[in-house]
């Protein structure tokens, strides 16, 4: 199905809060601006990030 009917438009839940989401792009996306902002800025952190606990193991 090509068009929908008049008056009709697609709608799909964003797939980090939930939320519904209206413009081509976040339905495309399946994340609203707002969350996929949260997830850039996630996914820089966690490549980021240094473990406060990451000891090396003990060669024996």
């Amino acid at each position: 199905m090509d068009e929908l009917p008049a008056g009709m438009r697609v709608a799909v839940q964003c797939a980090r809060c939930g939320g519904w989401l209206v413009a081509a792009e976040s339905v495309a996306a399946r994340l609203g601006p707002v969350c996929a902002r949260h997830s850039r800025v996630d996914a820089r952190r966690a490549a980021t990030e240094i473990p406060l606990f990451d000891l090396p193991k003990e060669v024996n």
